[in-house]
């Protein structure tokens, strides 16, 4: 009875530490591009003329740890770097994990260097230390580009 106890124990502690290695190794997975690493939405808006104004970019971000973004994100075009401010919102999005999501405006500006890019890249990060920091792939970036023409 003992021996079926320790083996019961055993296994629930291995199935523990299984979960805790599953949850630890997505908040810090890697990807090559941002839209491979979490969900992304880009939307040029136009003014009554058809011209871009602005758009609006969000990011969503599925993890377990429970940390909430920091409200500031980068933006990357080749060289240049545009510092946003965030809109940042957590939901539940099953037992133990959130998604996080980071809304920003992008400024009139920021529209014609996105156009004229060979990159862009988004950096955002967390309170823990973790930052990602990711670029478009190529099809992403055409999207990006032709939202903002």
């Amino acid at each position: 009875m003992k021996r079926y106890a320790i083996i019961i124990l055993l296994v629930i502690v291995a199935a523990f530490g299984g979960l805790l290695a599953f949850c630890e190794s997505h908040d810090n997975r890697t990807a090559d591009s941002l839209s491979a690493y979490c969900r992304i939405d880009f939307q040029g808006l136009r003014g009554s003329d058809g011209t871009a104004t602005s758009a609006k970019f969000t990011i969503w971000d599925t993890r377990y740890d429970g940390e909430k973004p920091s409200t500031h994100l980068k933006l990357y075009t080749d060289d240049k770097v545009w510092e946003l401010t965030a809109a940042v919102k957590q939901e539940k999005s099953g037992l133990w994990q959130k998604t996080n999501e980071l809304s920003v405006f992008l400024p009139s500006a920021a529209l014609s260097a996105i156009a004229d890019a060979k990159t862009v890249r988004c950096e955002f990060s967390y309170p823990n230390g973790k930052t990602v920091d990711l670029p478009l792939n190529a099809a992403d970036l055409a999207y990006w580009q032709d939202q903002v023409k």
